[in-house]
């Protein structure tokens, strides 16, 4: 059982080091601890498929982006006037009209929504800002090639 599970992890962990070696890495210049308006045209180009609020900053240097529009993976760190309440009914309300299907979500004081859209998998966790709002990790990464 804990063979199966560490050959699956590696399976998982080589398809993402592989992905990531065919795609190229994009960067979106900025200063160290610089943000970005979630709807500047880089931000909105780069995360194509994801819904961002206007009023969400990209917290550059906690991101990481491997390709961009529509096939992008990576990790997107934003900070958010939402609470978390509101980021989390926004998530449920926007992924569908970016063509994103709903896996599964978990409302609580860090709340999950996972999606899957084509050959990846996107996963969003919500959690309380430091003194308002929220902060929010949307990870996208290929779906494991053997799922079904």
């Amino acid at each position: 059982m804990v063979n199966q599970s560490i050959k699956a992890a590696s399976l998982v962990l080589g398809l993402v080091f592989i992905s990531a070696c065919s795609l190229p890495a994009t960067t979106i210049p900025t200063t160290d601890g610089a943000t970005l308006a979630g709807n500047s045209p880089a931000v909105a180009n780069s995360y194509a498929d994801i819904p961002i609020s206007a009023n969400d900053q990209l917290a550059v240097d906690k991101s990481l982006l491997l390709n961009t529009g529509e096939q992008w993976i990576g990790r997107a760190v934003l900070k958010s006037k939402l609470d978390t309440v509101q980021a989390f009914e926004y998530y449920m309300a926007n992924m569908p009209s970016q063509g994103w299907i709903n896996i599964t979500s978990v409302q609580s004081e860090t709340s999950v929504l996972t999606y899957e859209k084509g050959n990846r998998v996107a996963t969003i966790q919500i959690k309380r800002g430091t003194l308002s709002g929220s902060q929010i990790s949307v990870t996208v990464s290929p779906r494991d090639a053997t799922a079904q």
